[in-house]
């Protein structure tokens, strides 16, 4: 065992388990004779909420880290490639893959009971939106050993210092900037090969091709410029709206589990309602069967009067 085996182990364990886990392995690499080994793995720290929820996408359902990832790629490829339209439309796209991963962080915890709260579900929502941004910040989500959350200012290269446990070689650096729309790669310019034209006119056409790609350049500049803007409202936009939306899950849950517990409190009322019910039917029949023994004592009572009233008139009589 070495350390990263040792964190890929602690790591995929519930919040509740972490130290308990931690001392026995750093225990067993102790009887292995390791010391080492040992202090590093009771050094490695407890991850944040948000930071354990992406591991456990990424032990669970490693699918949703690598569409997060996959969808980053494409971002970035497209903003590299200076493809405005393409950058515009998987901007328009990217809130939704964003939400989506994020509800599926969130149904995972509680399918593991330790359910988020709206703090770690937005620290969450940014580590995410950092890998989307920064090919480092994704290549750290998916290590499965995220120690804590991570974000991108959008201009920057995600900060992953000490954001990857046991990380190892591009675990923990940044690998190439954020999506920032930077200048657009010029278009190349078109070679003129005729032969025959003076150097006078050579040097012109040179120039007239170098100013085309410079206007080419600049008009996919502007472009570039144009999406970005209105990504950035429509990213602003789509905050607010899954903000909202996390509020209205926030209480769609709470109502579930009242309903839940005031189906429990039903069935459990139900049980008490049938048991009292037997209990009436059997002192129904209890009381049925009383007043039939009260009216038989009445008529043998009353049998037994008379007939003393008939040996109290003899003796009337006699005397």
């Amino acid at each position: 065992m070495d350390l990263r085996e040792a964190a890929h182990r602690l790591y995929a364990v519930m919040p509740r388990e972490f130290t308990a886990e931690r001392t026995a392995l750093a225990r067993k690499a102790k009887d292995q004779g390791d010391k080492d080994l040992a202090k590093d793995i009771t050094g490695l720290p407890k991850p944040a909420a948000g930071a354990w929820a992406i591991n456990m996408l990424a032990q669970h359902r490693p699918e949703v880290i690598d569409g997060v990832v996959r969808f980053g790629a494409s971002l970035r490829e497209a903003q590299a490639g200076g493809d405005a339209e393409a950058f515009r439309e998987l901007g328009q796209q990217r809130q939704g893959r964003l939400g989506a991963a994020v509800h599926e962080a969130k149904d995972l915890a509680s399918m593991l009971g330790t359910p988020l709260s709206a703090a770690a579900a937005a620290d969450a929502e940014q580590t995410l939106r950092a890998a989307m941004a920064d090919a480092g910040a994704a290549s750290a989500v998916a290590t499965g050993r995220l120690v804590r959350g991570l974000s991108s200012s959008g201009f920057e290269a995600v900060d992953l210092t000490d954001a990857v446990a046991a990380a190892g070689p591009g675990e923990a650096t940044a690998a190439e900037s954020p999506v920032v729309a930077p200048p657009a790669k010029p278009a190349a310019a078109r070679k003129e090969k005729k032969a025959s034209a003076p150097p006078a006119r050579k040097k012109e056409a040179g120039e007239q091709a170098t100013s085309l790609a410079e206007r080419r350049a600049a008009k996919k500049r502007e472009q570039l410029g144009e999406a970005r803007s209105e990504f950035e409202a429509a990213d602003k936009q789509a905050r607010e709206a899954e903000d909202a939306a996390s509020k209205a899950w926030d209480t769609v849950k709470d109502l579930e589990e009242r309903r839940k517990a005031l189906e429990s409190e039903i069935a459990d009322a139900r049980k008490i309602l049938a048991a009292l019910e037997a209990e009436l039917i059997g002192t129904t029949r209890d009381a049925e069967t009383a007043e039939s023994a009260r009216k038989q004592a009445v008529r043998t009572a009353t049998q037994q009067r008379r007939a003393a009233d008939q040996v109290q008139r003899r003796v009337d009589r006699l005397s």
